[in-house]
């Protein structure tokens, strides 16, 4: 068994755990012993089963907000998003402070394109938790998305410094940086994206590794870029990431001079449509440099 599937078996079982009905003692047998069924079916991928399941646990104890949680959950998986959102509110009524709900419904209402009520919900979060990576890191993927780089910038630089250990965080904290062509941050982020991606997410890896080496080009740092795009070649499987790092060392070898190095990488760029424009103009230039001067 790999090291992935061993961590995902203790992560759901974790995550499950946490959501059994430690306070079974609290409630009706009859709530307790459907909610433990649903968790049970829910496990097994059966959602549709454990909706039931929930549904008879709520109806047996209307104060249930992990029962809520977990039909919200179950009725994403099935694709009923309205209902999800409905169920996500109510275990969010039941318990002003249960992050998780806040989360999975800012996270939903993200992917519904409903951005200021998710923007709202992860807001709730920090006002009872401002160290929240999660909140931290929701608000900063939705100011990127919306351009507003600042405020992303802002949240994001929260959420790494709440967990260091975010790798999505600082990978979106590398876009940002981006975005505002502050190179060098952004490939300090894309480097800690780098050390913190699981070893077993090598083609993640080698996205991070091609957007580390461009940064790394764009900010003048010639020898850290080409590095970073030789390891991202090395491992990448995706055409469109393998030709862009070609792309960026033909950028490398132009800026120092050696052009027939340089002309190679342009070549296998341009093999790759969404790079073949670009590369064969950079190729052309190298090759008849005085019908570009005036």
């Amino acid at each position: 068994m790999t090291t992935k599937a061993i961590l995902t078996i203790v992560f759901t079982f974790l995550f499950f755990s946490f959501l059994s009905a430690q306070d079974e003692d609290k409630r009706s047998p009859e709530a307790g012993q459907a909610y433990n069924s649903g968790n049970n079916l829910a496990k097994s991928q059966k959602y549709s089963d454990a909706i039931q399941k929930y549904l008879e646990a709520i109806k047996a104890d209307d104060n249930f907000p992990k029962a809520n949680y977990m039909l919200g959950y179950c009725y994403q998986k099935t694709n009923q998003l309205t209902k999800a959102e409905d169920a996500f509110k109510n275990a969010i009524r039941l318990d002003s402070k249960f992050e998780l709900a806040y989360i999975a419904l800012g996270n939903l209402q993200v992917d519904m394109e409903k951005k200021t009520d998710a923007i709202n919900t992860f807001n709730a979060v920090l006002a009872f938790n401002p160290t929240s990576a999660k909140a931290n890191y929701g608000l900063g993927k939705v100011y990127y998305d919306q351009k507003k780089f600042d405020q992303a910038e802002k949240y994001l630089s929260e959420a790494v410094k709440a967990d260091p250990e975010y790798e999505y965080a600082h990978n979106y904290l590398g876009l940002t940086y981006s975005a505002e062509k502050n190179y060098s941050k952004a490939a300090a982020a894309f480097k800690r994206a780098v050390e913190t991606v699981s070893p077993k997410q090598v083609q993640l890896k080698g996205n991070y590794l091609y957007r580390l080496g461009e940064a790394h080009v764009m900010a003048g740092e010639y020898k850290e870029g080409e590095q970073a795009l030789l390891d991202a070649l090395k491992i990448s499987r995706k055409d469109n990431i393998k030709a862009a790092c070609n792309f960026y060392l033909g950028e490398v070898y132009k800026k120092q001079g050696q052009t027939q190095k340089a002309i190679r990488y342009y070549t296998e760029a341009s093999q790759n449509r969404s790079w073949k424009q670009s590369a064969d103009y950079e190729i052309d230039l190298l090759k008849n440099p005085d019908k570009y001067s005036y």
